[in-house]
């Protein structure tokens, strides 16, 4: 393996020095401009052997390679992750839901406490704010409060005090009307039909287990629908949602390693029987990470859940999919489905399912590859050129092949789940900030036609 490596070290050299004689393209190409081309090339021999076989890749890659300026400087010392696959299929996914019996499952295996409709208050919590408003009021307006003019609901303009005034008169009305805490009834737990949604939702409070929060919802949005839940004993009253996006890694931080008795076999062993439960086609665990929570502060194992396809997962990437796209030749954002728990010595104290989806059609049994070298090749010259003029100092120190869905034109709620290359690793600005994000991708390169795909946009 070490000889193996070492050729492929000379290789890039080669490559890159090469290509320093000719112009670097002003931006990546960017993948997806005919999905049914790709499709086409997909289909061309795929050659004998497993996809491990057929792409050259050694365990372990090693190079380096600069910007002509020399401002930009990347180090890959990396792990070649490739999974054990017969084969390196294209699969069709549609945007999908939330099912009443998915959401039974998650309300039985996660909630502990009756929840209530989150509209509902009870009398404890409005006087809470109505107290909170008279001291308000009694301490008298800040400079930003005079700052601004107020009305009431005709139009009639107030001083700050009379609006004040108004709205501790409108909470004590509701005060009037508000059940005891013991009073409020208990949601259903079936979907009911809200603003042009499916929705359940509640949240509710014990002394064992805290704040707790369910929602389950089925929207008009493209890869709006979701399942969200959260527990927490902060004691500030919020009901707070963990989001995977907005999770800080211990490992990728540079901040000590969360204090969790719990180990992350035993974490999985706790979400592993509700996935199953869930019956979600195709849905296998991905990896176990520690992370936090900065407000409130919050340690736990994230464990995430991806699907997998004949051995080969989609790659799990920070990037949500969501940013604006070409209306010209693409649809509306479509976020990736994300399937995630947090854990804690607690046990399970958040989850966060969203964009669901549907797994459709086998386009094709298996896929042309483009060897590994060539795909070490795009990364080079295409990391460079997407980040022309930075002062970087990048080290990659994983690859992988794994899945990632790219948009099909003309068709909303439908892509295609194509093998890619993924790069991983830490970023040093000229400022010396480094971004450790380890799901955060540096460049996802299509392994069929070697073409770079945007993972914010999503094709």
């Amino acid at each position: 393996m070490k000889k193996r490596i070492s050729i492929v070290i000379m290789s890039l050299a080669a490559m890159l020095l090469f290509s320093a004689c000719q112009a670097t393209p002003e931006e990546p190409v960017v993948a997806g401009k005919s999905s049914d081309e790709l499709i086409e090339k997909a289909r061309t021999a795929a050659g004998e052997g497993a996809p491990a076989e057929r792409l050259g890749a050694p365990e372990r890659y090693q190079g380096s390679f600069s910007s002509v300026d020399g401002k930009l400087n990347v180090t890959v010392d990396a792990a070649v992750t490739i999974p054990e696959a017969d084969s390196a299929a294209i699969i069709r996914v549609t945007d999908g839901s939330i099912t009443q019996a998915q959401a039974d499952v998650l309300m039985a295996s996660l909630v502990h406490t009756p929840l209530h409709d989150p509209s509902e208050r009870s009398k404890d919590e409005i006087m809470e704010q109505i107290l909170e408003y008279k001291q308000m009021l009694a301490e008298g307006p800040t400079e930003e409060d005079v700052g601004f003019t107020y009305y009431d609901d005709n139009g009639n303009e107030l001083s700050w005090e009379q609006s004040m005034q108004q709205a501790i008169d409108r909470l004590q009305e509701e005060y009037s009307a508000a059940p005891e805490e013991n009073e409020r009834a208990a949601i259903s737990g079936q979907f009911v039909e809200k603003d042009g949604a499916s929705l359940i939702e509640g949240v509710g409070y014990s002394e064992e287990y805290g704040y707790e929060s369910f929602q389950a919802g089925n929207f008009a949005g493209l890869g709006a629908d979701r399942a969200l839940y959260d527990r927490n004993n902060t004691g500030n009253g919020g009901y707070i949602l963990l989001e995977p996006t907005y999770i800080q890694y211990a490992d990728g931080a540079g901040r000590e390693m969360p204090e969790l008795t719990i180990s992350a076999d035993d974490a999985q062993a706790l979400t592993d029987p509700v996935v199953e439960k869930l019956g979600i086609e195709n849905m296998t665990f991905y990896t176990a990470r520690k992370g936090y929570e900065q407000q409130p502060e919050r340690d736990f194992w994230v464990v995430l859940y991806t699907r997998s396809f004949n051995g080969i997962p989609i790659t799990y990437t920070s990037a949500t999919g969501d940013m604006m796209t070409d209306a010209t030749v693409y649809n509306e954002p479509w976020r990736y489905e994300t399937l995630a728990f947090f854990v804690d010595d607690s046990g399970i104290v958040g989850m966060h399912w969203e964009s669901p989806y549907t797994v459709g059609e086998t386009v094709t049994e298996d896929s042309a590859l483009l060897p590994f070298e060539d795909a070490m090749y795009i990364f080079g010259r295409m990391y460079l050129a997407a980040n022309d003029g930075a002062a970087q100092t990048v080290t990659v120190d994983q690859i992988c092949l794994g899945y990632t869905r790219i948009a099909e034109q003309g068709r909303a709620g439908s892509g295609i789940l194509v093998p890619a290359w993924d790069f991983f690793g830490t970023v040093t600005d000229e400022n010396g900030n480094t971004k450790n994000d380890p799901y955060a991708s540096l460049l996802t390169v299509n392994a069929i036609d070697g073409s770079v795909i945007d993972r914010d946009m999503g094709y």
